[in-house]
């Protein structure tokens, strides 16, 4: 991962460097390129594996240069760092879906996003949030940081993903995925009733 990223970091330099950003801040703006992705502190920092003052150097250096801003939810890139992101390569990882979990018409997804976003469980780490004009897509690190699970929240329904590609972890993400729906369940499912869940994404 951190080859790929310093590939795409390499491909920006012609674009920016009249701004000085550094090699540490090319791999931050390349952690926050995804459309209106927000990283907490720790999240960029399990994500690149970077020295906790380096990440707070490149990040004071790309908010001087109003390359990044503050969010509720941590860091995401200024309309100024999004201009200049919008025609790097992305890194792409695959993601298999787990499990899809309907959730009610009336059970809207913002409550789902500010009751689940920042947790912490067993084994997973928060990350951030990414959003979409279909979803939102909320991120978490296995504790060895082996691979990524997310929780994607759209209108009438829950799909949660992992990168995991051994076997081992492919059976420690599904029982985080587990998990994360029973907490979800928790907080709706006295009130508007159990959530029926597909695992695979095989839907009825």
């Amino acid at each position: 991962m951190d080859d790929i990223i310093t590939n795409s970091s390499e491909e920006r330099q012609g674009h920016i460097d009249e701004l000085d950003v550094r090699p540490n801040d090319s791999k931050v703006l390349d952690v926050l390129s995804e459309n209106n992705s927000n990283y907490t502190f720790r999240g960029i920092m399990r994500k690149l594996g970077m020295h906790q003052e380096s990440l707070s150097r490149s990040l004071q250096r790309l908010h001087e240069l109003d390359l990044i801003e503050k969010s509720q939810l941590g860091y995401r890139l200024s309309e100024k760092g999004a201009f200049l992101a919008k025609d790097d390569p992305r890194l792409k990882i695959s993601y298999t879906p787990l499990l899809q979990t309907y959730v009610p018409s009336n059970v809207h997804a913002s409550d789902i996003i500010s009751s689940m976003a920042g947790r912490w469980f067993k084994n997973l780490r928060w990350i951030g949030m990414v959003e979409s004009q279909t979803d939102h897509v909320l991120q978490w690190l296995s504790e060895f940081g082996s691979f990524d699970l997310n929780l994607r929240v759209a209108p009438n329904y829950i799909t949660i993903e992992s990168s995991a590609t051994d076997e081992k972890d492919k059976a420690d993400a599904m029982i985080s995925a587990y998990r994360i729906i029973q907490e979800v369940s928790k907080l709706y499912g006295s009130q508007y009733g159990s959530f029926s869940t597909n695992p695979n994404n095989k839907l009825n």
